[in-house]
């Protein structure tokens, strides 16, 4: 058993590509969310949702960002190992 598995479960680890598939979807929701309450503003300007707008995307950037981080260093282990 090497060292990296023998630390933890691998049950008890989420993988970076879950990870971010969850901050994308997590993003989507809040910008459906966001997109019905712009679409029917229950009082005045809806200026939350317009600011959770760029939220949401930041959010499902940041998840892109941790499954292309994670891509890239599957790749040079590969490389590394191969």
């Amino acid at each position: 058993m090497s060292p990296i598995t023998g630390s933890l479960p691998p049950a008890t680890l989420p993988s970076a590509a879950s990870s971010g598939l969850a901050a994308i979807a997590a993003g989507n929701q809040q910008l459906s969310q966001d997109a019905a309450q712009i679409a029917n503003p229950a009082n005045g300007i809806p200026i939350a949702p317009l600011a959770g707008l760029d939220q949401a995307s930041f959010v499902a950037e940041a998840g892109a960002a941790v499954i292309r981080a994670s891509d890239q260093m599957l790749g040079t282990l590969l490389d590394t190992f191969a």
